[in-house]
């Protein structure tokens, strides 16, 4: 009698899975539209166009050789939504299942002999590099070079089917393919700025791009930065109404739904509003008239607190809109790392504070952490470059532990003398400079 495995199946009659010698692009494309993908492509590791992505995708899965982009198109009525409920649960269960996906895809790519990982697009991440860079991967840089669509100045990914109306993730794979995709050659974009005069907070700038502040402080207000800044309040309060004037009820609450059903985004207009992408754009084109009607007039109507940070250029937006209940608030953004402090720049940074500083600042750090890197305000925008580049207005040599405290405000001025007469702050350009420099950035 031939042995019974637990399924039943007699084990020497069981079927051999095939060793995969060698990758064949079709026949994966046809395997990740199956599981449920509505859009593939490939990308070698080490296109030079991934720049830093490249050591992100090698640092998850060392053996990658390939890149798989994949996305899933999401219910674009539900986006366009006055309700923030309805446009919530459909990111949230868009994303579970493009996760489900994913993990079905590489099950079936090992039945094939072919090892990899799926980079699910939601959480976790690592927190522990707060407050610069937190996500472990770019899905986006990978996506545009896989063909799936261009960056729009709303920073989304601009399909050329679905436009905004999608979500990405990434699978890496230890086996090459005999065809890699390119960046498609046209912009899905038709350049209506539509997400430019929606965005609550002014976040979109079609020059100056997209201001990270405005959009963390409103959009992401359950998220980070705002939780912080909300336990802060809790923390500091000397009484349930002192707490209540710093943090009203419906933010309390919607912290607790955001704990129990998952971060709630505050905002997902210049998603709901964007006519980019064949599938919308026909729609968009046979009756703009209807479109703004029933989609972009209702949401720029809406009666909505908006989060911003006193004196930045997101509250001289949001005042602009009498529909808005304006709600002033911090959005912690600490860094504790010199990598946190180079790459969280960009979501302190506030052009309205520049007052036409232009300045190139030259940093090297010491002590824990040895780091240099050159930042760049000009035009009221800000660039982080490693190393050192051109010709400084300002030279900051610092013990890197120092700097931290200093840019959290854990130190005096007192404290600042110290490091300055110890030379463990060393300012070349003068404090003044120095100061003008810090001026450019939130506060929090």
């Amino acid at each position: 009698m031939k042995a019974q495995n637990t399924l039943g199946t007699p084990t020497n009659d069981r079927k051999k899975l095939p060793i995969y010698n060698g990758a064949s692009s079709q026949t994966i494309r046809e395997i990740c539209l199956k599981e449920g993908a509505d859009d593939v492509g490939f990308v070698e590791i080490n296109r030079e166009s991934l720049g830093s992505v490249n050591d992100e995708v090698l640092s998850l899965y060392s053996k990658t050789k390939t890149i798989i982009s994949i996305c899933k198109n999401i219910n674009r009525e539900n986006v366009q939504s006055q309700s923030r409920s309805l446009a919530n649960e459909e990111f949230h269960k868009t994303y579970d299942d493009l996760s489900e996906v994913s993990r079905r895809i590489v099950k079936q790519l090992n039945n094939l002999g072919i090892r990899g990982v799926s980079c699910h697009p939601s959480f976790p991440m690592n927190m522990d590099k707060w407050a610069g860079k937190i996500w472990e991967i770019s899905h986006k840089p990978i996506a545009v070079e896989a063909g799936l669509g261009t960056m729009g100045i709303n920073r989304m990914v601009l399909h050329p089917r679905f436009g905004s109306f999608v979500l990405l993730d990434s699978i890496l794979i230890d086996t090459e393919v005999e065809v890699y995709d390119k960046p498609i050659d046209f912009n899905p974009c038709v350049s209506c700025h539509l997400c430019v005069s929606v965005c609550p907070v002014g976040a979109i700038d079609v020059k100056k791009g997209l201001d990270f502040n405005a959009c963390m402080t409103h959009n992401y207000r359950d998220f980070m930065g705002g939780f912080v800044d909300w336990i802060e309040n809790i923390a500091s309060s000397k009484s349930i109404k002192d707490f209540r004037s710093k943090s009203l009820d419906n933010e309390t609450i919607s912290k607790w739904q955001s704990l129990s059903f998952g971060p709630q985004y505050k905002s997902a207009h210049c998603v709901s509003v964007c006519p980019a992408g064949d599938d919308v754009f026909n729609i968009f084109k046979s009756n703009k008239k209807d479109w703004n009607q029933t989609i972009v007039k209702p949401l720029k109507e809406k009666k909505e607190p908006i989060y911003v940070q006193k004196g930045t250029q997101a509250e001289e937006n949001a005042k602009k809109n009498p529909n808005k209940q304006i709600v002033y608030v911090k959005n912690v953004t600490r860094p504790s790392s010199i990598n946190g402090f180079l790459t969280g720049t960009r979501m302190a940074f506030d052009s309205k504070l520049t007052k036409d500083v232009n300045m190139n600042v030259h940093f090297v750090f010491y002590g824990k952490e040895n780091k240099m890197a050159t930042i760049i305000i000009k035009d009221k925008t800000v660039s982080v470059k490693e190393g050192l580049e051109g010709t400084p207005d300002l030279k900051v040599h610092c013990d890197s532990e120092i700097w931290l405290k200093i840019v959290r405000k854990d130190i005096s001025s007192l404290g600042m003398i110290k490091a300055i007469f110890s030379k463990k702050l060393q300012v070349q350009g003068g404090l003044r400079r120095l100061k003008q420099f810090q001026k450019c950035f939130v506060e929090t």
